[in-house]
């Protein structure tokens, strides 16, 4: 059964399992959210949902009251209160990541260890549907019309081919209607307009363009990058600016952007990174962060103008260790997450300040960054640390008074509604 607490000043720590210090703890007896704007079973109006991967569950959080709503008080049998509980939207037996659609009337989340997507629907707050699909994925798309998710399945077995493939599935029957084969797919980016879906494999220069608009879908091959891991489109879908991981992701190729002419299927211009893991962009700069090799090289940050192929930093800004995986925006100061990291002078997670493109101090090593919420309308960011959820001011990057803490281990987080 899940523990909620809510600290001033200082956080739960675990050992095996969670533990009151010396310090003041204020338990939330009532319900944490107020008002009910969509008047879900939770009564929560400013819902994330955060998976735990210990309980298959889903948290649900108020994110502009920092509270997450409770069960009633009880009385057992000898008189004893018996203090709420965080209520829980019961899913599966452990989750990891989570996707919410773009109407935003489902949240997708991934059970690994049954290798099953299960469907959420926002307003019941219950699962609408599941699917098992025919190997483990990190990852899975909505169509912009939510009716469709896209799933790069690595290892799944295709007749006659090579193992790898994207699985494509119907929301409204949870069913996998057809398979779009690509070996060792591993990472996908679809177009606002969703008619191109980029696909990128384990071990591969290439980049695979599926055209979901012809019929039956064709899927063209195009050469000449350096372990491409993910791809941001224009307003218009006609141009792809993918991110070439580089020698991090074992190409012999720089870690780079490449700017991706669809119609021409055509590379129009590369700009040099420091590494290129992950990214974000915000108008027309795309921020990206990775790491050089060999292990121990200091990983970077770098900013890119697409609308002009140039980098805006002279030069590469040294950040924390690891792979990196996650990035949010809040109050100017980006934050960037690493799944995996030294974590022992420093943590898992940066902070870039992108108005003068400078970091700020280190993090204390607090483990794995899996994920991170931009709080909307507050400088606030979520971030999910070592399986526990900090809650960081971005005025200051600093632990704010008020923590939440749930039993188990965290992992991905969603703003379900604003």
């Amino acid at each position: 059964m899940s523990n909620h607490n809510v600290l001033q000043g200082s956080r739960l720590k675990r050992v095996a399992a969670l533990f009151l210090s010396s310090v003041a703890v204020l338990v939330i007896s009532a319900c944490g959210g107020n008002g009910t704007s969509n008047n879900p079973p939770s009564s929560v109006s400013h819902r994330a949902f955060i998976t735990n991967t210990y309980s298959g569950n889903l948290q649900v959080v108020d994110t502009q009251n920092d509270t997450s709503p409770l069960t009633a008080e009880t009385t057992n049998s000898a008189g004893q209160v018996v203090p709420g509980v965080p209520i829980t939207i019961t899913v599966a037996t452990s989750l990891t990541f989570e996707v919410l659609s773009p109407d935003k009337a489902t949240t997708l989340t991934y059970d690994p260890n049954a290798l099953t997507l299960y469907f959420v629907n926002n307003s019941s707050e219950t699962t609408s549907g599941s699917v098992v699909i025919p190997s483990y994925t990190n990852m899975a798309l909505f169509s912009p019309d939510s009716s469709t998710v896209y799933v790069p399945t690595p290892t799944a077995q295709v007749t006659g081919g090579r193992p790898g493939a994207v699985g494509v599935i119907n929301v409204a029957n949870s069913t996998i209607t057809a398979s779009y084969a690509v070996p060792s797919a591993r990472y996908i980016a679809l177009s606002p307009s969703g008619q191109y879906l980029l696909v990128f494999a384990n071990n591969s220069d290439n980049v695979y363009l599926i055209n979901l608009s012809n019929s039956p879908p064709t899927t063209t091959t195009i050469p000449g990058f350096a372990a491409p891991v993910n791809a941001f489109f224009s307003t218009d879908s006609n141009t792809a600016y993918v991110l070439n991981c580089g020698p991090e992701c074992g190409s012999s190729g720089a870690a780079s952007v490449s700017e991706l002419n669809i119609p021409s299927l055509t590379i129009q211009a590369t700009v040099p990174v420091g590494g290129a893991s992950v990214g974000y962009l915000n108008g027309t700069t795309l921020y990206v962060a990775g790491s050089p090799v060999p292990p121990g090289t200091t990983s970077t940050y770098d900013a890119v103008d697409v609308s002009s192929m140039t980098r805006l930093t002279a030069n590469s800004v040294p950040i924390g260790d690891g792979y990196h995986s996650v990035m949010a925006l809040n109050n100017n100061k980006l934050y960037i997450g690493a799944n995996t990291c030294a974590n022992v002078t420093s943590g898992c997670l940066s902070v870039v300040n992108v108005t003068n493109n400078t970091p700020d101090p280190p993090f204390p090593p607090n483990g794995a960054v899996t994920g991170l919420l931009s709080v909307p309308n507050r400088n606030v960011m979520y971030v999910i640390q070592g399986g526990y959820l900090n809650i960081y001011g971005t005025d200051t990057d600093t632990l704010q008074g008020t923590q939440l803490s749930f039993t188990g281990a965290l992992y991905g987080i969603v703003q379900v509604d604003q």
